[in-house]
């Protein structure tokens, strides 16, 4: 009864109330006739007692059908509630755990799981009235759980009973459970479990409201769920343009920027809120600023997007640094720009290794030039050294001769020296490798500098004291030197200091990327520097082009062959210079590696004669001219031809009576292969000298059998000949 009366609502109270009075009233009556002593007549004893039925009546079916309404009522407040409760939140876990408090307050029950569905498996995602998970206490009393679990299930059973029910389930109380899915566009995200003490618990109209819980639940874990992948793509999307390695600016019409990533902000040196307000020009260069101020109203009027726009930016501290700009426009729902996204990617590292790839190129190019220019000059010189090197020989008694062909053969030997530092450029120079070191050439070098200098300028050395071992030609070496110690004491007409330093570095890959022919490792590092004039930038970027200088009376190619030779020996070079700062030349040269042996330059002999027979092959009219007659000069018989094709014929029908052939390296008998093969392919055991005017780079060297072939370098003259003749001859006598 107080249950019952604790449940009523108003409309039932006031109708209990209303029943009550007519009850009263008939009461009243029949206490007043027996009062009175009136006997009640029949018809009024019916009246009353079918006034009482009919109030009762209707109070009776009034009062069900309003529980009805009030039962009603209650659960589509308690849907309403949890509709409430869980679409007012995104986050998916705090969903579900206010779900669960909703349905097991609305049942009255203690306790409950939620569970998500992940890789077809539940997961617990949260649980009220104990700490146990559900399926932990289940065990294995039941088929596995995705079999039961996308349809509603309902379990009960009493603790007294024996089996059944999982023990751990009875332990805690639990009569019934009941599992009821949570779907969201017909596909299962989850389940909710509920149970409970009281085995009659979860009624069909419990269960439909459940149904209708889970319905509700399982539309706001969708949303969650689409929030929450939201919310990764936004957090991606952020950490991606928070740490891009770019600098992301946005501005608007007015050119203010109004956004800026975190690590762009980093590269331009200022906070983000220093950033954000300014003007976008005021990040460049002040003669820029009213092009880029042209350029973006450009862009924003016409919609003309900034495509690979490569300029100069400026840091807080004022360094400038080469960048390339991109934008994409930002339109409203008219289509009109309203803000723009900038990219500037800074680009210096890649302009640095542009401009030593172009620097490279164009120094090769002009190698190539100089070797041919080189290689014709050798051929002429070898028609002038050959032929003052027989009047010579002819004219020893005649002084007055003799003094004209020593005049000749200065001439020419200068000249052979300009060539040689023409194909020391060009990388295309014969060198005589060999185990040397730094220090040691440096000494000898400076010694002989200071020869030439007066004591207005200083000398210091800092030597390091670890071994110093290159494998590289001195006499290129100290060339090399020399120049730089020139250029400096020109750099200083008033005096000064010239240091030199050596020390030990290690080249990563990154360094050795931008120069050719340099590979990472161990080097020793040479800084020639002095404290005269210095350089600006633009004398700097032509330093080492060939026959440029930074005084008004050049000599000759200078700082290019110092290029040449240190490339040469698998090296690079570097400068560093500011105008009144003085200059560093840094030189890398490749560590020679420990007990690695290299060849030594053979002494000159006697010069020797011979009588066999000779077949020269040269294109060159002279060089071939002057060879026939030196080693007739000598004792030998000659043949001269001036054409592959014809050489390899004349060796051809007269084999047997060739002991040697001389034939230019560059010589060609069918237009792609060199003559020197087709001789070789005819007699593997052919003695052969090969005349260049490059030196060994254009030759095949590891093709050469050293005992039968051997490499002559234009200009030469009588003697040299005769060795190297001799030399190859007296081989095949000692293999024959």
């Amino acid at each position: 009864m107080k249950k019952l009366l604790k449940n009523l609502g108003p409309v039932e109270q006031a109708q209990i109330v209303a029943s009550t009075a007519v009850i009263v009233s008939m009461i009243t009556i029949l206490s007043a006739m027996v009062a009175t002593g009136q006997s009640p007549r029949l018809m009024d004893f019916i009246s009353i007692l079918t006034v009482g039925l009919i109030g009762f009546t209707s109070v009776y079916f009034s009062l069900s059908y309003s529980r009805q309404l009030d039962e009603q009522r209650r659960e589509l407040i308690a849907i309403n509630t949890l509709a409430e409760a869980v679409n007012r939140v995104v986050e998916l876990d705090f969903v579900l755990r206010t779900a669960l408090e909703k349905a097991t307050d609305l049942l009255n029950i203690r306790l409950g799981w939620m569970y998500t569905i992940e890789h077809e498996m539940p997961v617990l995602k949260c649980k009220k009235g104990t700490e146990k998970e559900f399926f932990a206490l289940l065990g294995g009393q039941t088929d596995s759980p995705m079999t039961w679990l996308p349809q509603l299930h309902v379990q009960r059973e009493r603790t007294k009973h024996a089996g059944g029910m999982a023990p751990n389930l009875k332990d805690l109380g639990i009569q019934a459970w009941v599992s009821v899915p949570l779907k969201a566009k017909e596909t299962i995200s989850g389940a909710m479990i509920l149970a409970a003490e009281d085995h009659d618990a979860f009624t069909p109209k419990q269960l439909e409201l459940l149904s209708s819980f889970a319905n509700q639940i399982g539309v706001a874990m969708h949303n969650a769920l689409l929030f929450q992948k939201l919310k990764a793509s936004e957090g991606r999307y952020a950490d991606l343009f928070e740490n891009t390695p770019d600098i992301y600016l946005n501005i608007d019409r007015k050119q203010i920027v109004i956004q800026c990533n975190a690590l762009g902000a980093a590269m331009l040196g200022w906070t983000r809120d220093e950033i954000v307000g300014r003007r976008f020009d005021s990040f460049f260069l002040q003669d820029a600023q009213q092009s880029i101020r042209d350029r973006i109203a450009s862009m924003f009027e016409e919609g003309a997007e900034l495509k690979n726009l490569e300029l100069r930016m400026t840091r807080k501290s004022g360094d400038a640094f080469e960048v390339s700009l991109n934008s994409t426009l930002v339109l409203d729902a008219k289509g009109t720009p309203i803000n723009a996204r900038i990219v500037a990617r800074d680009i210096s590292e890649y302009k640095k290794m542009e401009a030593a790839l172009v620097h490279a190129q164009k120094i090769d190019s002009i190698g190539a030039l100089a070797g041919g220019i080189a290689h014709d000059f050798n051929n002429i010189l070898s028609s002038v050294l050959g032929s003052a090197s027989i009047i010579r020989r002819r004219s020893e008694e005649n002084s007055k001769i003799s003094k004209y062909v020593e005049i000749i053969e200065s001439a020419a030997r200068r000249g052979s020296s300009l060539t040689r530092q023409l194909l020391t450029f060009a990388r295309k120079t014969e060198t005589f490798i060999q185990p040397m070191n730094v220090n040691a050439v440096v000494g000898e070098t400076l010694e002989l500098f200071a020869r030439g200098i007066d004591n207005r300028i200083e000398l210091h050395t800092e030597f390091t004291e670890e071994p110093c071992e290159v494998h590289g030609d001195t006499g290129q070496i100290q060339q090399a030197l020399l120049n730089l110690f020139l250029n400096a004491r020109e750099a200083m007409p008033d005096g000064g200091t010239l240091t030199v330093r050596s020390t030990m570095t290690v080249a990563d890959a990154r360094t050795a990327s931008q120069f050719t022919s340099v590979k990472p490792g161990p080097f020793i590092r040479l800084d020639i520097s002095d404290t005269g004039v210095g350089m600006d930038k633009a004398r700097l970027s032509r330093l080492f082009d060939p026959f440029y200088s930074t005084k008004e009376l050049a000599h000759g190619l200078g700082l290019s062959v110092v290029y040449g030779v240190v490339q040469n020996h698998g090296g690079f070079v570097t400068v560093e210079s500011e105008p009144g700062k003085g200059t560093v030349f840094s030189i890398y040269l490749p560590k020679a590696p420990p007990k690695n042996e290299s060849r030594t330059r053979e002494r000159r002999q006697q010069l020797p004669k011979g009588k066999e027979n000779i077949l020269v092959v040269d294109d060159e009219v002279g060089v071939s001219e002057i060879t026939r007659d030196m080693l007739e000069e000598l004792g030998y018989s000659v043949t001269v031809v001036h054409d592959g094709a014809a050489g390899v014929n004349a060796y051809r029908s007269r084999q047997a009576a060739i002991d040697l052939v001389l034939v230019s390296g560059s010589l060609h008998s069918d237009g792609e292969k060199e003559a020197r093969f087709h001789f070789r392919e005819m007699n593997a055991n052919l003695p052969m000298i090969i005349l260049t005017g490059y030196g060994n780079a254009p030759i095949e060297t590891s093709s050469l059998d050293e005992r039968r072939e051997i490499v002559l370098r234009k200009p030469f003259q009588i003697d040299d000949l005769a060795l190297k003749v001799r030399q190859v001859l007296d081989a095949r006598i000692g293999l024959s």
